[in-house]
Formats: C-alpha cells, sequence, structure tokens
C-alpha cells in the first residue's frame, strides 16, 4: 500500500491532475480550480490502482 502526499497547484488548463508513483509514495497534485480534491482523489485512484485505501 502506498502512502499519498497531496499538495494544490495552479496547473495547465485540461490537466486537473498529475502524480508521481515512487513506489511507497505517491505525490499528487491537483488544481482546485478545475476539479474539487474527492474528484481528483477518484482520478487517482482510476489511473494508479494501487493508492486505492492508501494513507494520505
Amino acid at each position: 500500500m502506498s502512502t499519498i502526499k497531496w499538495q494544490s497547484a495552479d496547473l495547465d488548463a485540461g490537466i486537473p491532475v498529475m502524480y508521481r508513483d515512487f513506489g511507497h509514495v505517491v505525490r499528487a497534485a491537483y488544481d482546485p480550480e478545475q476539479i474539487t480534491f474527492d474528484e481528483a482523489r477518484v482520478l487517482l485512484a482510476v489511473f494508479c490502482p494501487q493508492t486505492v485505501g492508501a494513507t494520505e
């Protein structure tokens, strides 16, 4: 199981979430002007399934 480190960031238009998987830690950023934190969590779970159930 991974640990997720979240931060909000001003991302480019059309890129609401980005992440980098370092194995035991996933660093993720989301743009609160494009997407809510809950929506960002769902997108991360879809594209990086090992984060489902991870600690934040």
